[in-house]
């Protein structure tokens, strides 16, 4: 009833539009991955925070259900898909195999060996064992299992790792909570003719990626106000760039423009 009450909720406002996302929510119980949560609790639509580093700043969370709701239609898995999810937890993982069906496969994986070992046992305890959990730094993606048609990113990211683009197939799908501009959006990218493109963005929050990929400096906000509904271009940085405000890292230089034109 609760796992029912949820998903009623998250389409009554919006977080849930395709039906096949609505029965996956349907059939994965929330509950066996967040064991010491009461089941209300369990089934809110509400982030758990999983584990804290030695500063108490969080590391490990399940995500609120609305905001996994959202990236998944960003996603738009298909049946037989073969899916890298960076960072692991179990939930989504689960989620992600009931969309991809018996022929598809989903890949997860995480640089902290408590959160893999967490997810493995829960995903197990749901009847997922067929999910590939792996320990590893996430900037090198999952090789031995690659190609994939999606990747879907589950931790704020300061760059998009070139493993990630080169373990995607030619149409596949990235998607990626980015901090660009002092905000964190999800980000589904597509290729376009040698560099990515926006298909969608929606605000977000994300505990942040561990290991190589890791950027705790503070990041700085365009010169202007946030522009709505922006897109954005990813280039690999040393490749001529659009015209345009653009944010450079160290793999990818990114450009904010506005819908139907570039720039500020």
């Amino acid at each position: 009833m609760l796992r029912a009450d949820l998903v009623d909720h998250l389409q009554r406002t919006g977080a849930i539009r395709d039906e096949r996302i609505a029965e996956a929510f349907r059939v994965v119980p929330r509950h066996l991955f967040l064991p010491q949560m009461p089941l209300t609790a369990a089934y809110a639509d509400d982030v758990v925070l999983m584990k804290r580093d030695d500063a108490g700043v969080p590391i490990s969370s399940v995500s609120q259900p609305s905001m996994i709701a959202l990236m998944l239609d960003q996603a738009a898995v298909r049946p037989g898909d073969h899916i890298l999810e960076i960072g692991s937890g179990g939930y989504n993982a689960a989620l992600l195999t009931e969309l991809t069906g018996p022929t598809g496969s989903v890949t997860t994986v995480d640089i902290d060996p408590d959160v893999t070992t967490r997810a493995r046992a829960a995903l197990t305890r749901a009847g997922y064992p067929n999910v590939h959990v792996v320990q590893a730094d996430a900037e090198y993606g999952v090789p031995q299992h690659a190609p994939y048609d999606r990747v879907v990113v589950t931790v704020t990211a300061w760059d998009i790792p070139p493993a990630w683009v080169d373990q995607l197939r030619p149409t596949g799908r990235i998607v990626v909570p980015l901090r660009l501009g002092g905000e964190t959006r999800s980000i589904a990218f597509d290729d376009h003719h040698g560099h990515l493109e926006s298909h969608s963005s929606i605000l977000c929050g994300f505990v942040d990626i561990q290991g190589q990929g890791a950027h705790h400096a503070p990041d700085v906000p365009p010169p202007n106000a946030p522009i709505p509904h922006p897109t954005f271009q990813a280039h690999r940085t040393g490749t001529p760039l659009p015209a345009g405000f653009h944010i450079a890292r160290k793999h990818y230089t990114f450009t904010v423009c506005r819908v139907g034109g570039v720039g500020f």
